[in-house]
């Protein structure tokens, strides 16, 4: 018998090799049945494992049945029920205000290997009414980028993280998953997972835990030498400048040189600090990264996390004061998880802002319907639809409009101004072309509940669309009249 590796370490035991964190593996032939029969047993299992860890959750849902005296003239249709679902919701369920909900909230896309993975396809628009939303491209990235950005030099795209996040490419290996997949030898998906927990404040040793799940067969030195080359090539080295009110006796220090512009290591200043019989911080002022793709948007981060009364870059929120930095605690303690709040809770500011900005544009010609930290969704009369798409491409365009210019920033770059899509269908599918076909749903959409794909509109046929409809509302008003 081989032991398997535990995903929080060594020191941990695997109680079920058919567990959630090993399913994967089959799949991936990192482990592997003697038969026919165990690979069978695998197979379902995994087919099983969304049903199995949700269906009680979706049991529980409380759903509200409408009566046929209810219902508009246009819902009343023969053979089929209508109702809404109660929303069991915390609205600010986190540090960082993201709501909390069991069922809708956590819901994953419908997987071909996942039993009742079309969850979210199942609820739909009423005859007459379309949902249309849409998700927000890169939300977290863009924000913390332009955050270093707007720090580094007041320019979009001024640090290799804004450039790659503007201009980057996923079919052109130019975006950042890809290029961090490609500098350490991992693949796009892993390296997304580790990229995103480096920004929301996870460490060295935190990668390296992360490759080693992804990998069991990697041993801990080229995990280590791995995450090792990661830092440095994104967060960069950490150095420390002396305070311009400090004077160095050089003469006691011979293998430093001594430089009032110069950056000095981590062990430098300790020695620095020791020969003056001085702490660190009284020689040195806060320490900084440097040389790294992410390094101004890092020194950014860490300078709100740290300030005395942290608060969002966008609407000035204010972080917990369970957590604010105080004299009598460790500062560094918590600091990854107020970095990890500054950026999270600006993506809730930013949905506020949209949900806001929807309101004034749309008043109330249409229903908000759900909403998750980076995307949207509304219940529209088929009347409005279009119209409401493009104005969530105008909505994009405002809220970031507004953001930057709270950064200090005077213009927004075309590729983030709109949507690459918004979504206007009759179901609540993640993409409106989805079939969702799954195990439980085996024909699809269209064949077993005469679902068709729903329209993916960009802002040029956003503008086409709601100008056509525009028109033919302004024609059925004119033909009312008689």
């Amino acid at each position: 018998f081989i032991r398997l590796p535990h995903k929080d370490g060594v020191s941990k035991k695997v109680g079920n090799p058919l567990s959630r964190d090993f399913l994967n593996k089959f799949s991936e032939n990192v482990l592997a049945g003697d038969d026919q029969c165990a690979e069978t047993i695998i197979r379902i299992a995994r087919k099983l494992s969304y049903w199995k860890n949700n269906h009680d959750r979706i049991k529980q849902q409380m759903v509200i049945w409408l009566k046929k005296n209810e219902l508009q003239e246009m819902m009343s249709v023969p053979g089929l029920e209508f109702g809404a679902i109660i929303p069991q919701i915390v609205v600010c369920g986190t540090l960082t205000r993201r709501a909390m909900e069991a069922t809708w909230l956590t819901a994953s896309n419908a997987q071909q290997d996942r039993l009742g993975s079309e969850l979210r396809a199942m609820i739909q628009a009423p005859p007459g009414y379309s949902i249309v939303g849409a998700d927000v491209d890169s939300q977290e990235l863009w924000i913390a980028s332009v955050i270093g950005d707007s720090y580094a030099a007041g320019i979009h795209g001024a640090t290799p993280f804004g450039w790659m996040t503007l201009s980057g490419s996923k079919s052109e290996g130019t975006d950042m998953h890809s290029i961090t997949a490609k500098a350490i030898g991992i693949s796009r998906d892993h390296a997304k997972v580790i990229n995103y927990a480096r920004i929301y404040g996870a460490g060295q040793n935190f990668a390296e835990q992360l490759l080693k799940q992804f990998n069991p067969t990697m041993n801990t030195i080229e995990a280590r030498n791995k995450a090792k080359r990661m830092f440095s090539l994104t967060k960069g080295k950490r150095v420390y400048k002396i305070k311009d009110n400090v004077e160095i006796q050089s003469d006691q220090i011979d293998e430093i040189q001594i430089n009032d512009k110069k950056t000095y290591s981590g062990y430098e200043a300790l020695k620095m600090a020791a020969v003056h019989g001085k702490s660190v911080t009284e020689l040195f002022g806060k320490p900084k990264w440097e040389g790294g793709t992410e390094s101004a948007m890092f020194n950014r981060l860490e300078e709100i996390a740290g300030s005395a009364y942290p608060v969002t870059p966008f609407l000035g929120c204010r972080l917990s004061r369970a957590l604010e930095p105080s004299e009598e605690i460790d500062n560094d303690r918590f600091l990854p998880t107020r970095i990890n709040w500054v950026v999270q809770s600006g993506a809730v500011d930013f949905l506020h802002l949209m949900l806001v900005s929807m309101r004034h544009l749309m008043g109330k010609n249409f229903r908000f319907c759900l909403s998750f930290h980076d995307e949207v969704r509304y219940l529209v009369k088929d009347d409005h639809k279009y119209e409401t798409a493009l104005a969530m491409h105008i909505t994009n365009l405002l809220t970031r409009a507004f953001c930057v210019q709270r950064l200090g920033l005077k213009d927004l770059p075309q590729s983030v101004a709109f949507f690459s899509s918004v979504e206007v269908d009759k179901v609540l599918r993640k993409e409106a072309t989805a079939d969702c076909v799954t195990p439980s749903n085996p024909r699809g959409l269209q064949m077993t509940y005469g679902i068709s794909p729903g329209e993916s509109l960009d802002i040029t046929a956003a503008i086409k669309k709601a100008e056509q409809e525009k028109s033919n509302n302004l024609k059925k008003a004119k033909y009312s009249k008689f």
